[in-house]
Order: structure tokens, then C-alpha cells, then sequence
């Protein structure tokens, strides 16, 4: 009996020190994947699959994904940068103007040349780069459209496209198929 109990004892100890320290956070509460900066239109409405962002997106003026600044005459556009992944450090990001696949997609007739035009670069402006302050997650900036070239019946009843991407990336790296986006705004239902 003895015996028995001189075996028990130490086999208690080892199970005690494994459940106490053996223990750790729950996979909920653990971090997980990688953290990597890419953007929100990409995937919006596509699901990544061809990175394009059509606007107007919306069911009325309150869920459009533009607004229109009838004071300056331009039409606004919230695009914006986001994390994936457990990071909180600040990041920022170089945005930049990427046409050369609109006008590849073109060339193959992958897009209709008579309805999809490229949008000319004095019609918009977009700042030169982002900057995510620490412990957000996500920052925006606007694509700002001249309203009156918009509007204007050049483009009547056309798609003006623009891709707009990031480069640069400062703290982490970019997720490379999801950091641009194809901005396509059917002219004809931009009241």
C-alpha cells in the first residue's frame, strides 16, 4: 500500500505542473495570420477577382460610396488602406496612379473601348500618400473628380476608369493583389 501511495504522489505532481503550466490563451484571443496593408475597393465588390470598384455603389444617397461637393464641383470618392493580421503600429503608404492596366485590359478588349475610357489626369487629384496612425487599423483618403468634366457630354453614357494603387509601404509590407483598384464610374448614373 505504501508503495502505491509513493507512486501516486509524484504522478500528481507532474499532472498539476502540466495543467498550470501547460495553460495558454484560447485560440480566440491569440493572434494570427500575417499583417499586411491592402486595400478595401479591391475586394468591395469583386472579391479580389478583378479589382474593380464601381461607382456609384449604393441603394441612395445615404450607403453611396461618393458624395458631391456642389460648393468646389467635385465629386468625392472615400477610398482608403487597411491591415489584415494582428498589427496596430502606425503605417503609411505612397499612392499612386497605375493606368497602364486599365489600357492592357483595353488592348485585349477585355473592356469595351467604346463605352470604357480612361480617365484623363487633370480631371482628378489624390494625395501622395497615406499616413495610419498607430493603433488604427485603417486610414482614407478621397478621389476627388472635377464634376463639370465629369458631366460634360464627352463622357456622356461612358465608363471613366482610373486604378489607383499603393507602393512604398512603410512598416509592413502590401498585400500585392489586393493593393489597387479599378475606380469605374458609370457617368450616366452620377445624378
Amino acid at each position: 500500500m505504501k508503495r502505491v501511495k509513493i507512486i501516486i504522489q509524484p504522478s500528481m505532481i507532474l499532472a498539476a505542473l502540466i495543467f498550470f503550466f501547460g495553460c495558454t490563451k484560447d485560440d480566440a484571443s491569440m493572434d494570427y495570420g500575417f499583417t499586411k496593408i491592402y486595400m478595401p475597393q479591391s475586394v468591395i465588390r469583386s472579391g479580389g477577382t478583378n479589382n474593380q470598384y464601381p461607382v456609384p455603389t449604393g441603394t441612395d444617397s445615404s450607403t453611396w460610396n461618393y458624395t458631391i461637393d456642389k460648393v468646389k464641383g467635385k465629386l468625392n470618392i472615400t477610398m482608403g488602406a487597411s491591415l489584415s493580421g494582428p498589427g496596430v503600429d502606425s503605417y503609411s503608404v505612397d499612392i499612386k496612379v497605375n493606368n497602364d492596366t486599365i489600357q492592357k485590359l483595353l488592348n485585349a478588349k477585355l473592356l469595351d473601348p467604346a463605352t470604357n475610357v480612361i480617365m484623363p489626369s487633370s480631371m482628378f487629384t489624390i494625395p501622395s500618400s497615406l499616413e495610419v496612425a498607430q493603433g488604427k487599423r485603417s486610414g482614407f483618403f478621397t478621389l476627388s473628380i472635377d464634376y463639370a468634366l465629369l458631366k460634360s457630354v464627352a463622357y456622356r453614357n461612358k465608363f471613366l476608369l482610373v486604378s489607383i494603387g499603393f507602393s512604398n509601404a512603410k512598416t509592413y509590407e502590401l498585400n500585392a493583389p489586393l493593393s489597387s483598384a479599378i475606380v469605374v464610374v458609370d457617368v450616366s448614373k452620377i445624378p
